[in-house]
């Protein structure tokens, strides 16, 4: 395994699994990162999904990754900003505003693999055709249990359902979302005195480790067991009815202060930081400033 496309969402989860995947393997693979243009939320999602999509993106990619960005001599966490992390590792970053632009498929000929951390673009089935003609890896990283969680904020619905667990399922990706055949799993604890968040970034810090392991065993053409999908439900963002019955059985999506001291540790370092303070302020700030009603 050689040449590794990575498709990373604008989200926590998918770049702390893009982080941890490289620094396991920058020095046997050659990565290449791609930054797919998110669609912009629909105004018609539920202010709660639109507020969480302030924490889990705004925040990161308009506060947290600049104030690092600026500090980044003095920030002491185990993580880094795209821009940071990804220079000094050696790694090319792109944005694309069309994954499916058939000349950029073409482009890609020389990966030998082509992975999709929460990528917000459909992969077509031109993409499909052309790399398995081409006896080419084609993978999605999905943080849910496949195939009875296909969809998003699927920890968020195997808590409702009172699940003990929830996994991260590595599967060959087809034209269908989430349905192509599953490789592997990797349960992970649902706690459920954390926020739905929190879960998410939990599970984004085992997720690049997790990858990495399965990129290797396909390297090393170690036989992985393939596990064909069938039909089930694929879930949506919830409605103001779930959302009210998940207030209800205590299940939040966002704890403010647990998610801003997630955030410092994983950038800057503890609350003991020289700079925790002034993170702190600059973070509160800005959800103040941004928040969706």
């Amino acid at each position: 395994m050689k040449n590794i496309a990575l498709f990373v969402g604008n989200d926590i989860f998918s770049w702390l699994a893009c982080q941890d995947v490289i620094s396991a393997l920058n020095k046997e693979c050659t990565f290449t990162v791609y930054f797919p243009l998110a669609k912009a939320a629909g105004r018609l999602q539920e202010p709660e999904i639109r507020q969480l999509a302030l924490y889990e993106r705004e925040v990161l990619n308009d506060f947290v990754f600049p104030f690092v960005s600026r500090n980044a001599d003095a920030c002491e966490g185990a993580y880094q900003p795209p821009q940071v992390f990804l220079a000094g590792a050696g790694v090319t970053a792109h944005r694309i505003a069309d994954i499916n632009d058939a000349t950029f498929i073409s482009s890609l000929g020389n990966m030998d693999a082509v992975v999709s951390l929460r990528c917000y673009q459909k992969f077509s089935a031109d993409y499909v055709r052309a790399f398995s003609q081409r006896g080419k890896l084609l993978w999605n990283l999905h943080p849910g249990d496949l195939p009875h969680y296909r969809g998003v904020m699927t920890l968020f619905r195997a808590m409702m359902n009172g699940e003990k667990n929830g996994a991260l399922t590595l599967h060959e990706m087809d034209e269908h979302w989430d349905a192509g055949p599953v490789l592997a799993r990797l349960p992970v604890e649902l706690r459920y005195e954390l926020s739905f968040l929190e879960n998410m970034m939990l599970a984004g810090m085992r997720s690049g480790a997790f990858l990495a392991g399965q990129l290797m065993r396909a390297g090393e053409r170690k036989s992985l067991i393939v596990e064909r999908q069938g039909n089930y439900r694929y879930w949506g963002f919830p409605d103001a009815l779930t959302l009210a019955q998940a207030a209800e059985a205590g299940i939040e999506l966002i704890d403010h202060d647990a998610i801003r001291r997630h955030y410092l540790a994983l950038f800057v370092g503890d609350e003991f930081h020289p700079l925790a303070g002034q993170f702190s302020a600059g973070f509160d700030d800005f959800i103040r400033a941004h928040g969706h009603d």
